[in-house]
């Protein structure tokens, strides 16, 4: 964690505020072009992926630490000629991450970060497909520390791109998170039997959000298609009770 910024002792605390927020107002992200009208580029598919698992110690962060591993894959298509767009991600000022990469077919792309965003500017060549990916690490928090309830969301979006998404899957790994459960001292003082995925997943997991997710071995996931509303949102949610803390 950082130090906390001090006010400067010749500006009161409020003007410097004020000062922020006009900055605020005015700020674009430097030396990113934006030429790309937004009907020209089509989002046409969306799989994302989630892995929950428990820290083995190692890099700086404590054994038994939750994390979350995702990678992101973004397929666009241009139908208009060449252009660039900048495509930002966003963190929790609470929960940045520890790891951020991206790629463009596979090519690493240099991240700019400008306060709690990742920048990249997307070149979307006229009339063809590019994939770009996101793969972050970052911390679990918790929602209920005294309650021992951690939990992780994040949103799904049209995020302004010409529709339809064709298909926008979101798959949550649950696996490596059932393995630490089940190996969890007190079982092995236990004679009742190692519970089951289901079993882990009716019980430990308090809460999977949005409804009509689909469960395949230690997986749980969402597939939508054809989506043309532009509104059209929704909030991965999931939450389970803390046993390792």
């Amino acid at each position: 964690m950082g130090n906390p910024r001090k006010s400067s002792p010749q500006t009161p605390g409020w003007a410097q505020a004020l000062l922020w927020a006009a900055l605020l107002l005015l700020w674009k992200p430097p030396r990113l072009r934006a030429d790309c009208p937004q009907e020209a580029v089509q989002v046409v598919s969306v799989r994302k992926y989630y892995t929950l698992f428990l820290s083995s110690g190692q890099n700086g962060i404590g054994a038994g630490e939750p994390l979350l591993r995702e990678v992101f894959l973004y397929r666009y298509r241009n139908f208009g000629p060449t252009c660039a767009h900048p495509v930002g991600t966003e963190e929790l000022p609470e929960q940045p991450y520890l790891e951020f990469r991206k790629s463009i077919d596979g090519r690493p792309v240099p991240v700019q970060k400008i306060f709690h965003t990742y920048w990249i500017n997307v070149i979307f060549p006229g009339d063809q497909e590019i994939e770009e990916r996101t793969d972050t690490l970052q911390r679990v928090l918790p929602k209920d520390p005294r309650g021992k309830i951690d939990f992780f969301e994040d949103g799904m979006e049209l995020a302004g791109f010409r529709p339809p998404i064709h298909d926008y899957w979101t798959v949550v790994d649950l696996g490596r998170m059932y393995t630490s459960f089940r190996q969890t001292p007190a079982f092995g003082l236990r004679s009742t039997p190692v519970p089951t995925f289901p079993q882990f997943l009716a019980n430990q997991v308090v809460q999977v959000l949005p409804a009509g997710y689909r469960i395949q071995g230690s997986t749980v996931w969402w597939h939508w298609k054809q989506i043309f509303d532009p509104s059209w949102a929704e909030t991965l949610h999931v939450e389970w009770r803390a046993w390792y803390r």
